[in-house]
């Protein structure tokens, strides 16, 4: 009997586990992090991750038996999706690749969420995207440092760059960035600095958005480990932050200040019982105080602007100037579902075509009121999310530091997005939908929502059942 029982054992097959083919979605993300200095080496960081997404939601939805989880967010993207081919019918056919590339975009968006919110249902898994992110902020801080103290700044073709043909490469920006692979440039338009970084991005702007969303995340992960860590990640926000200076992006400098502001206010409690009133009256009396100071000293405040906003790198601004005044002028023609692709601008390079430099502006002019409607709801939502996180009074510091790490990043973020759009780089767009998706599930993981959860999948809240990530 034991010899049948031993030998019954021998011929069962063994599970055997290999990474992304057979193991979960949440390591699945980590595991897609953890390569991504190889996708980019590659050249193919930018046309993986929609494949990554579809193969993710094949698996899902067989193991789910097609039974899908939704939210208000991932019900705004779908509409957004939907609506998003609606131009197809009269887009500018020579834009057709431009419109094809960022609607597989959005469709990947609404799927990641779709993904985070039906996979991600305990404190672990949420951990393992919170280490995805942690990865990528890494990355690319190492990525900024070793361009900007010199240690390489070179260029090196990917092997994308190998097969593609030469004619294809030398007309098309999108193709030659994926395919001459380097972290920075000497500035074609010398401002503040010398050199502007890429880093593992696309394009400058692209890494300062990603720097705006990762510099509070590993700050608060900073704040919250011990020792050798907590040292290590400060080295992290510290590249991080030079990073971002190192783009050069005077907006995303605002952009920092206004979340560091939020952050502190938040951490200092001022919006929090009894100090609220007089937070709001300190508010009040420094907005007196500025426009008394405004008053007085108009023309340097009007001097000091145009000195770094349009002196500085003026083509810059006037490029901008000119996309704007060409949008608006457009807008009229589309008002409800878009042009669908940016309109060439006579004279003007296609990176700076109208409705491009402004996920509004762009949102409006590509996809009409109700794309910018639905892009706005997205966020509304997300923020829905961060305000009920930061209002939770049953939560521990680290989840405390976590929301208010939240705010400061989005509202940065949506800062910054006044005078660029952001999901064009799929590195940018990758942080951005797992920003979102840590914050909703995070949502989901207080103590006040932990009944909606399944019995079989309750969350754990308490550290130190629960390796840090």
């Amino acid at each position: 009997m034991a010899s049948e029982t031993s030998g019954s054992a021998a011929l069962r097959p063994l599970r055997v586990r290999i990474p992304i083919l057979t193991t979960p979605f949440a390591h699945n993300l980590a595991y897609y992090a953890a390569l991504w200095p190889l996708w980019w080496l590659l050249g193919i960081e930018q046309i993986l991750l929609p494949f990554f997404v579809l193969f993710e939601t094949a698996r899902f939805l067989v193991g789910a038996a097609w039974r899908v989880r939704i939210n208000m967010t991932i019900l705004f993207a779908l509409g957004l999706a939907v609506w998003w081919v609606v131009p197809i019918i009269w887009a500018d056919r020579a834009f057709l690749d431009i419109f094809l590339k960022e609607t597989a975009t959005v469709w990947s968006q609404l799927l990641m969420l779709i993904l985070i919110w039906n996979h991600i249902r305990t404190e672990r898994e949420w951990r393992l995207v919170v280490r995805a992110l942690t990865i990528i902020a890494i990355y690319t801080a190492a990525a900024g440092m070793i361009y900007v103290i010199g240690l390489w700044r070179g260029e090196v073709v990917s092997l994308v760059g190998r097969v593609l043909p030469q004619s294809l490469v030398d007309n098309s920006s999108f193709f030659s960035s994926i395919a001459y692979r380097r972290f920075g440039a000497a500035a074609v338009e010398v401002g503040l600095l010398r050199h502007r970084l890429t880093a593992l991005s696309l394009s400058f702007s692209s890494l300062s958005m990603a720097c705006l969303l990762l510099i509070p995340f590993t700050t608060w992960r900073a704040m919250i480990a011990r020792g050798a860590q907590r040292l290590f990640y400060i080295v992290v926000v510290f590249s991080l932050t030079v990073a971002l200076i190192y783009t050069e992006s005077r907006i995303s400098y605002l952009a920092l200040v206004a979340g560091a502001a939020l952050f502190a206010i938040l951490w200092l409690g001022l919006l929090r019982g009894q100090t609220r009133l007089f937070s709001l009256a300190v508010t009040l009396l420094g907005v007196g105080i500025f426009a008394l100071l405004a008053y007085v000293a108009v023309e340097t405040i009007i001097r000091s602007l145009q000195s770094a906003f349009i002196d500085l790198r003026p083509g810059s601004w006037l490029v901008r100037l000119q996309i704007y005044v060409v949008t608006l002028r457009l807008l009229p023609e589309h008002p409800i579902a878009g042009w669908g692709v940016p309109v060439r601008i006579p004279g003007a390079p296609s990176d700076y075509s109208a409705g491009t430099h402004s996920s509004y502006l762009g949102m409006l002019f590509q996809h009409g009121i109700i794309g910018l409607l639905f892009y706005l709801a997205i966020w509304a939502t997300v923020w829905r999310a961060v305000i009920k996180g930061l209002a939770e009074r049953r939560m521990g510091r680290e989840r405390a530091l976590f929301w208010m790490a939240m705010a400061a990043a989005f509202l940065g973020f949506n800062i910054r997005e006044i005078a660029d759009s952001w999901w064009w780089d799929q590195s940018l767009t990758f942080v951005m939908w797992l920003m979102w998706g840590v914050a909703l599930v995070a949502a989901r993981l207080t103590p006040a929502q932990q009944p909606a959860i399944a019995p079989a999948a309750q969350p754990i809240d308490q550290e130190r059942h629960c390796p840090d990530a």
